[in-house]
């Protein structure tokens, strides 16, 4: 995998946190840049460790996969491609959020947003590429996705988090179909 095919993946995946992101800035009165930091901090660092959990998984197992890997990399993207894709049709909020900026609250929202960067992570032995690499890059387009889409909550509003999300699980599927094809063409 190349690193731009990561980065779009990385992008893909952070549009989970950029659409919870937008709708609790969207709910909420104020927020201030030291807890948009702090907040995206946390999406982030959940969205670095979640490809680690998945890659052990996918390392364990490589060896009995090998032969299938790019299929299951095609299956496991399209799928969650397809999920986002899904959770943003379905309207409203689709991410464990409460009023306010409780810790509890941001925690669990970072964890839901980052089960699908731990099943890209189960991926990642048979693509090629570095674990550091591809978790550094998760966590930091996470971070950056978190945090503009808290400050651009209050402006745009949740269907804008809607539509990132969108585009997000058309990237991994596009993703998805262009492992598909480097392996069996």
């Amino acid at each position: 995998m190349t690193f731009q095919a990561l980065l779009l993946v990385a992008l893909g995946l952070s549009m989970d946190a950029f659409g919870a992101s937008v709708s609790r800035g969207a709910a909420l009165s104020s927020i201030g840049i030291g807890a948009s930091f702090r907040i995206s901090l946390v999406f982030g660092f959940f969205a670095a460790a979640a490809p680690a959990l998945g890659w052990i998984l996918g390392a364990a197992f490589l060896d009995t996969i090998s032969v299938l890997d790019h299929w299951i990399a095609f299956v496991l993207l399209t799928a969650v491609g397809a999920k986002m894709i899904r959770d943003a049709l379905q309207g409203g909020e689709t991410r464990p959020v409460a009023a306010g900026l409780r810790v509890s609250v941001v925690f669990v929202s970072a964890l839901a947003t980052s089960v699908d960067s731990s099943v890209f992570g189960v991926t990642l032995p048979a693509l090629d590429i570095s674990l550091f690499l591809a978790s550094s890059t998760i966590g930091a387009t996470t971070f950056g996705a978190a945090f503009i889409g808290l400050r651009l909550g209050r402006k745009l509003g949740a269907a804008a988090g809607r539509r990132a999300e969108i585009a997000g699980g058309l990237i991994l599927i596009a993703i998805a179909f262009r492992i598909l094809a480097d392996h069996t063409l």
